[in-house]
């Protein structure tokens, strides 16, 4: 025999019918890698090609209503935050400095009776309202628009 073919061990259907016994039908294999997608692969740093980042523009938003300066009076001096009375229609905006336990902090975000400051390692951290010392003429207060 000059093939390189070998003979098949299972038994074919003209086999099987003379036999009188079923021929087993080939397991269909799954292929051992993943089917193509349409979304481009995502390369992670470190990878031999250079990956890039694709910002698309978003759909257009309705801008928001401008900010007024308060025209309130403010009495001055160092007071607790908690005792800053703002009407309704003001706004504490963020971004302002505070004295905590004698350390002057940045105050990020304004909560209902807290505050989240970054401390000098440069952590996010939460300190109470009656804890932060603040001038309260010196606070960025804004009246919100009525529209």
């Amino acid at each position: 025999m000059s093939s390189s073919r070998r003979p098949s061990k299972r038994p074919t259907a003209k086999r099987a019918a003379a036999k009188g016994t079923k021929a087993k039908r080939p397991v269909p294999s799954r292929p051992s890698t993943p089917a193509p997608s349409s979304r481009p692969a995502i390369r992670l740093s470190g990878s031999s090609a250079s990956s890039r980042l694709t910002i698309k523009p978003g759909v257009p938003t309705i801008p928001r209503p401008a900010l007024e300066l308060s025209t309130r009076p403010r009495p001055g001096g160092l007071r607790p935050l908690s005792q800053v009375e703002l009407d309704e229609d003001e706004v504490l905006v963020d971004a302002f400095d505070a004295t905590l336990d004698g350390v002057k902090v940045r105050i990020t975000a304004v909560l209902e009776r807290t505050c989240v400051y970054v401390s000098r390692d440069g952590d996010r951290k939460l300190a109470r309202k009656d804890d932060l010392w603040v001038e309260a003429n010196k606070l960025p207060i804004r009246r919100r628009a009525l529209t």
